[in-house]
Formats: C-alpha cells, structure tokens, sequence
C-alpha cells in the first residue's frame, strides 16, 4: 500500500509504522515519541527487544542533542552526512529504552534521500530498522515490504534505494573505532582518518544491528560446497558456470556496486520460484564494497540449525 507523503507524516505523527526508501534498503519507520509505533516496528519484525535501532536525523545539530561524539571524529562525520555510515555513540539524553535495547549508547546516522530527510524534518527524529521480517533479506525493492507484510505496512512513495546494502556501523572507543556491522561505506575511506579494530566475535546481545549469527537469508539453503543436489546458482553474469541450471545475476563480478544492488532482489526470487537449494559463488575479492557483500553471503549460508536467539536484521 504506497501512500502520498503528506499520508505518511500524518501516520507518523498518529503513533504508526510506515516503509520509507532511504538511499541504503527500505527502512520501517516510527517517531522516536511514540513508545507504541516503536514497539509496532518489533512486533511486525518479529525482532527481540534486544536488539537497538538506528535513529535517522535531519542535521548534525539534532544529533548532538542525543549523543557525545568525539571532536574528530565530528569533523569527519560531516564531511560524510547526510550518507550510509551509522555511529554508535554514548547517549547523554533520556530515550525510550526500546529503541537503545537499555544500552547506554545510541546508533545515529543521517541518510541521504530527499524523502526519508523530508519526513524527519516533518516529524522529528525517526527509528528505523531495515523494512523486512527478520531473518529475511533486506528490502531494496517495493515488492519486497508487499510481500513481507502482506500489503499491510504503508509505504512511502519515493526513489528506491541505490546503493542496496545497509549503512556501515562504527562503534565509538577511547582513541579508536570498532566496526559494528560492515556496510555501504567502504572501511579502507575510515582507514584513512582513523584507527579501527574490527572483532569476529558474535553478539548474544548486539550493541547494533548486524551483529548475530544468521541474517539475510532466504528459505532457500545456501551452500557454497559443490553437490549435486542444489537447482541453481547465485553468481555473475560474466563468469562461466559448467552447470546446466538457472544462473540468478548479481550483475558483473567487476563490478561491486551492481552487485550490491542486485543482492537482496536475487536471493528473494530464489524463494519466489521455491528454488530449495542454491549454491552461492563466493569467489569474489574481499576489498571496497566486496567485503560486505561477501559478508552478507557468508551469513546467509549459516543453517537455520545453528541459530542462536533468532535471526535478526
């Protein structure tokens, strides 16, 4: 259900949830104000109560209202927002305790599409995790919130998104940066500025989205290992496959920014044409935007028997 804008700000501000395209995937939006849309984005997820929420601002100044960041590292977010790079930061004023998971700290970002800034600026700050049930891949496209939530959630109309993978999350440390989730924001442009340490480990209570085991994921099973049991391949259209099976195209493997885009759309079809078993080419670099890709991947072919506290996006 597409709803004009002036339709979503008027939902918002009513204590509803509504799909909003941001410049990363679709995101499920609520105003910060209202503890029952809040709670509405969880209970339409099917996303625990101990996993945060980014909240989406209009200015910098806005955020400086909700959290303390580093000087430096200020200067250098500026130059980066409105963009796909969340900051998780101390928070310094009371918030539900929904939306930060009873943590002390807050992820932030300022995304960069006309609408999503528009409806912040209408409403006020906007929670928003990615627009899709959790476990599923994220939403880049309108049919996939159709198909998720049975027409049921309004969705704003707009751009879809371009870049097609969520925001890149920093973790704010004494001296350094963690990163929270790998992203649309490529490490190597943090690197440059920063000191950042990364950690493989898997959060049992996430201080960010994008940190437990299983996620984005079809129904279908993922495999990377050569079997003869799988019925297609999610690979690229310029490599060659010996297999007689249908081919679902990330696009060229030269070229990451396509393959981002296309990610989420591919392995959703595997369901739609109730594909069982796939096998998943990961043979791809592990620099720039290959590296949340191949992430993305490698998460997706973790078996649902492994799971631990669900599946969460």
């Amino acid at each position: 259900m597409i709803v004009k804008f002036h339709e979503a700000v008027k939902l918002l501000k009513n204590d509803e949830v509504v799909a909003v395209p941001s410049e990363t995937v679709f995101g499920l939006a609520a105003s910060i104000h209202s503890p029952r849309a809040i709670r509405k984005i969880f209970s339409l997820k099917g996303r625990p109560p101990i996993n945060p929420l980014i909240v989406h601002f209009s200015s910098v100044e806005q955020i400086l209202e909700f959290v303390d960041i580093d000087a430096q590292l200020l200067v250098y977010l500026k130059s980066m927002w409105p963009g796909p790079l969340t900051l998780v930061a101390p928070l310094k004023k009371e918030l539900d305790t929904a939306i930060t998971a009873g943590l002390n700290t807050l992820a932030v970002r300022i995304p960069n599409h006309p609408v999503f800034l528009d409806l912040i600026r209408e409403v006020g700050p906007l929670a928003a995790p990615s627009a899709n049930r959790s476990g599923l891949p994220s939403a880049t496209r309108a049919w996939h919130i159709e198909e998720d939530y049975d027409g049921q959630v309004p969705m704003v109309e707009g751009a879809p998104p371009i870049h097609g993978l969520e925001s890149t999350i920093i973790i704010q440390k004494e001296g350094y940066l963690e990163i929270g989730r790998l992203g649309a924001t490529p490490i190597e442009r943090l690197r440059e500025h920063f000191t950042i340490h990364t950690t493989n480990s898997v959060e049992s209570a996430p201080i960010c989205p994008g940190q437990l085991l299983r996620h984005y994921s079809p129904n279908c099973e993922l495999t990377n290992n050569i079997s003869a049991d799988f019925e297609a391949i999610v690979g690229y259209g310029d490599v060659t496959y010996h297999w007689n099976l249908p081919l679902y195209n990330l696009g060229s493997k030269q070229d990451p920014s396509g393959i981002a885009r296309n990610l989420y759309e591919m392995l959703r079809r595997l369901d739609v044409d109730k594909i069982k078993k796939a096998f998943v080419d990961l043979d791809i670099p592990s620099h720039g935007l290959y590296a949340p890709i191949q992430e993305r991947l490698s998460r997706a072919l973790v078996k649902k028997t492994n799971l631990q506290g669900g599946i969460h996006v």
